[in-house]
Order: C-alpha cells, then structure tokens, then sequence
C-alpha cells in the first residue's frame, strides 16, 4: 500500500456482500469532510485517474475512500439497473459517516459511477455529487434523451465532461441541466475526451480536473 493509505471492507446496508475499499487519510489533522470515489464500467478503484482524484482530495484535507464496485471483486457485470452498485456506495457512505461524525460527505463518480452516484444523491449523509464525464447517452447519439439517473440528482451537483466526449454532447448536457433542482455547475475541459485524454496535443489534462474538483468542494465547505 502507499504511505497514508489503508485497506478496508464494509457490509452493504442490506447485508448482501462485503465491497473492499482503500482509504486515503487527510493530509493534516482531522479530515474537513469525506469524499467516496467510484470509478467506470470497465476499470476498478486502482484506475490512475480514480487514484488520482482520491489522492487530490486527502491533500485538500478531506479523507477519501476509492472503491470497488462488488461486480468487480465477483468477475460479474454490473446490474442492470446501477441498484447493486448504489448499495455499494450507501454502505461506502455508512463506513464514510463513522470517519467524519459531523462533517459533510461527498460522493463522486467516473462515467458509469457517475450515474450510480446520481442515484445516491437521495442518501441522507450525502452532501453533494461529482460526476467526472457523465454518460448523457449512448456513444455519439445524443438524440437520445431522458437519462435515467436524471431525477434522481437531488444534491448540488458537479459536472466535469471534456468537450470531445462521444457519451456527453454540451449542447445536450446544457439543456439537461436546468431540469436540476439543486445548485449545478458545469466545468468544460477543452480539449478532452470522454476519460480526459488529450485531444491535439500531450498535456496533462488531471490538473485541469482536479482544480474544478478542489474548487468546489471548497465552496461546499464554506472557504470561497
């Protein structure tokens, strides 16, 4: 394991299985809050860009949790409706809540955790969402419309999409968006595509990522 780092396991609150997790202690003191980071479909907690935002955020004093999804550990596929996966994330938010007694708890999500995030929101201990690259709609039909996991984002909400995201069309994301009930804020990183790979030309696009995340959640803790 990395130095500050901890591996752990939780219950699901309906008692259906045990999801692994490795927390990441805040850099200094007692943690400002907590974060829970999901990643995507096809990829697991040790994903670079999920280690990544995990690791951005204990810097910013909150102590993150990065977990696998159960389908991951069980070699399945996740359920058809993201319901398994968002029993994942409440029992992550449980173990999250006996970290951080008092202090706010957010859940954030890559693609496809995104979603189960949306589907989240509604927990009582969850502050708000991050969504990193929204699956708006299929790959390149953004005529498709009413995403599924739309209503039910009831938390002020975070979205990073790049502008070259073949499951995210703007033009469609901007006019979802007003459908919120709760504080939104969109962050474009140009340039990018779906994981945030470079269109164009080799940059490090995480930096770009991570000062949107850190910029937010700062102002959900009251600093800006």
């Amino acid at each position: 394991m990395a130095p500050g780092t901890i591996d752990v396991e939780f219950p699901t609150p309906d008692g259906a299985g045990v999801v692994r997790g490795i927390v990441h202690a805040p850099a200094l003191g007692e943690p400002r809050g907590a974060i829970i980071v999901t990643h995507g479909r096809s990829n697991d907690m040790k994903n670079p860009f999920v280690r990544r935002v995990a690791e951005a955020v204990s810097g910013a004093d909150l102590l993150a949790l990065r977990m696998n999804f159960r389908y991951v550990d069980a070699r399945h596929s996740a359920s058809r409706d993201r319901s398994a996966e968002e029993e994942d994330v409440h029992g992550a938010v449980r173990f999250a809540r006996t970290a951080v007694p008092a202090a706010p708890i957010f859940v954030a999500g890559k693609s496809m955790g995104a979603r189960v995030c949306a589907r989240a929101s509604s927990d009582p201990d969850v502050a708000g969402i991050i969504s990193l690259g929204y699956p708006l709609h299929p790959m390149f039909r953004p005529e498709v419309k009413n995403p599924p996991e739309w209503p039910k984002i009831v938390k002020p909400a975070l979205f990073v999409q790049g502008d070259h995201d073949p499951f995210c069309d703007l033009a469609r994301m901007r006019e979802e968006l007003p459908r919120l009930t709760q504080p939104h804020e969109l962050v474009v990183i140009t340039n990018a595509g779906h994981s945030f790979e470079p269109k164009g030309g080799k940059r490090d696009t995480f930096l770009e990522v991570r000062e949107a995340v850190l910029r937010w959640i700062a102002r959900q803790l009251g600093d800006g």
